[in-house]
């Protein structure tokens, strides 16, 4: 969608997205998708270990293992960092940058077609300061009807740690806006639209947060029923996996996390 509003490519080189950093000005042989996936190319016969340079103003999270990499510098004045990580026949390197969240869906097909009502997976990856965002463009992936007609919808997703007093405060929040094509005259959503933008055909499965600090006593949905969320939490990992929130990506929601 980014793309095709303003013209920024999908894929970028480190330069486009950290303009302020010489030391990158030269770098060609890792990139960016769009700005919050780091991908280093193995392209060396027989290669076990790779140099990545990673920017040191933000976190880097492994997207196989969803540990965060050491990228702390010796000296606050060094903007890059560059690590050696094993690349050999079984891994590519590819890392997610904190306060990012990337939905993804999982199942494997045999054509992008078959995966429009497969469920997304919300991969949070905090940063310094234990908050991140993102935002997930959806229509009908067939047809020219969010270009001709506004039929197309935008999920915000935020998430904010707060180690409060236990009050309920929304912590992972969705705002969905959407285009014109999907609204009525009194703001409700038509009922007579394509199967896969319809609430049901774009449900969240598990919520996946790096970089979580602690482990929550209670995550459950900020609303009339409070409903617990099943979770779990490695404390050696600080990955929170929430399990089947039963949430839409087309609904505006709030979870709340409690310490």
């Amino acid at each position: 969608r980014e793309a095709g509003v303003t013209g920024m490519p999908v894929m970028r080189a480190m330069w486009m997205q950290y303009p302020q950093i010489s030391e990158l000005y030269d770098t060609d042989d890792q990139y960016l998708i769009g700005s919050d996936i780091l991908v280093k190319p193995v392209t060396n016969a027989g290669a076990t270990q790779s140099n990545v340079h990673f920017p040191t103003a933000d976190i880097w999270y492994d997207v196989d293992t969803m540990q965060q990499m050491t990228t702390a510098s010796a000296t606050d004045s060094a903007k890059v960092k560059s690590l050696s990580v094993k690349s050999d026949i079984d891994k590519i390197p590819v890392y997610q940058r904190g306060g990012s969240i990337l939905p993804r869906k999982l199942r494997l097909r045999r054509s992008t077609r078959l995966m429009i009502h497969d469920p997304y997976t919300l991969y949070i990856a905090l940063d310094k300061n234990l908050h991140a965002s993102g935002s997930l463009y959806m229509d009908d992936e067939h047809t020219f009807d969010h270009d001709r007609h506004g039929v197309y919808a935008t999920a915000n997703f935020e998430m904010k740690v707060d180690y409060g007093n236990g009050d309920s405060k929304p912590t992972i929040r969705n705002v969905v806006e959407f285009g014109p094509g999907l609204m009525t005259e009194d703001g409700g959503i038509p009922t007579s639209l394509d199967e896969s933008m319809k609430s049901s055909s774009r449900m969240i499965e598990r919520i996946v947060i790096m970089g979580m600090p602690q482990i929550p006593t209670k995550v459950y949905l900020t609303s009339d029923t409070k409903a617990s969320l099943e979770f779990e939490y490695g404390s050696s990992s600080k990955i929170l996996v929430i399990r089947k929130p039963n949430l839409s990506a087309l609904d505006s929601w709030d979870i709340s996390v409690v310490f």
